[in-house]
């Protein structure tokens, strides 16, 4: 064989071979590429199920509540007289807003004071069980210096019902009046820093 052809061969089993390389190095990256928009892919069907799974707890939900055609929520100072002896609760609303197709929600605060605190689970067991229910959002106990398991506790639980009482355009912290109809009260600073609600009497519709 003339040097000229060989050369020649070996020229062109050096380029295939270069030639193999590069491809080898391109189709690596473009593995790369490719495995992290599979990765993104798979993250992006990962939240969209989540999201799917969330609203159809949400739909869920709604067909329970949508049930009760025209259900308000229990009155929690009947639930308090049938669920805790003994003490009388202070019940206020903190915050009553409108959702969607006469859906409203209601919080309310409601304060038992020098009250058996064994008998707080069984209140918020009863009001939960209510349809619609009422879930507690916020909990805080105190110790009495008066007598073992006694004490303070404040509640913070809110409901979505429909019906009842609509709710205020502006909530003021007023104690000691029948839940869902407080009457008019006199707000005033306390000593402890918070605010004290005295009732005022309603004038006599005759005079």
């Amino acid at each position: 064989m003339k040097p000229g052809a060989l050369f020649i061969l070996q020229a062109c089993a050096l380029a295939v071979f270069l030639g193999g390389i590069l491809a080898a190095i391109v189709t690596i990256r473009q593995n790369v590429l490719l495995r992290e928009k599979i990765r993104n892919k798979t993250e992006t069907l990962s939240r969209l199920a989540a999201i799917k799974q969330a609203r159809d707890q949400h739909q869920a939900a709604v067909h329970v509540f949508e049930s009760l055609s025209n259900a308000a929520p229990a009155a929690l100072a009947s639930l308090s007289r049938a669920a805790v002896t003994n003490a009388t609760p202070e019940i206020r609303e903190r915050e009553a807003r409108n959702l969607t197709a006469g859906w409203t929600l209601r919080q309310m605060e409601v304060v038992f004071s020098e009250v058996d605190l064994n008998q707080i689970p069984g209140f918020l067991l009863a009001a939960e069980q209510e349809r619609p229910p009422w879930r507690l959002v916020e909990c805080t106990l105190a110790s009495s210096r008066k007598a073992d398991g006694l004490g303070r506790a404040a509640l913070i639980m809110e409901a979505v019902g429909k019906g009842g009482q609509q709710p205020a355009r502006r909530s003021l912290p007023t104690y000691g009046g029948a839940e869902g109809n407080p009457g008019r009260g006199e707000v005033g600073p306390t000593d402890g820093g918070g605010w004290n609600g005295r009732q005022t009497p309603e004038p006599d519709a005759g005079r």
